[in-house]
């Protein structure tokens, strides 16, 4: 149990320092040098280098007063998987559409993979359509 206790904290670790306080720096402590993060319709990023220029611009850059918070936390071996809301302010380009101004709030999941206490991979299913409906960026046909 303590493995996952220890691989629970490092997952903690990349949202509070990343995603909740914005400090990009957290992913190059928490994330492995060749990781791999699957986002369904946001894409899929191989490498430190290309994640991190993709949360800088769709994270940090898109969205003001991102937070996520964490509902669910379930862990085995070397897996961690959360069920969570995030939330933002879309304050720059996101998904090749203009700011919105708008407030926002989607459901999620993730599942990540922990090695010697580093994310190697994650695999992430999020709400984007309900995101983008809330922003204004597309609507339903009638």
């Amino acid at each position: 149990m303590a493995t996952e206790e220890a691989n629970i904290a490092v997952v903690r670790r990349f949202i509070d320092g990343a995603v909740n306080g914005g400090d990009l720096s957290v992913i190059d402590e928490t994330w492995s040098h060749d990781m791999i993060w699957h986002g369904g319709s946001m894409g899929t990023f191989t490498g430190k280098p290309a994640y991190l220029a993709f949360a800088t611009a769709n994270g940090a850059g898109a969205f003001e007063g991102m937070h996520l918070d964490i509902h669910d936390v379930i862990a085995k071996d070397d897996k961690v998987v959360l069920r969570f809301t995030n939330s933002g302010t879309n304050v720059g380009p996101f998904m090749n559409n203009p700011p919105t101004g708008k407030h926002a709030e989607w459901l999620g999941i993730g599942i990540y993979t922990v090695h010697n206490g580093r994310i190697t991979e994650g695999w992430f299913a999020e709400d984007i359509l309900g995101m983008l409906l809330q922003l204004g960026a597309i609507s339903l046909p009638a």
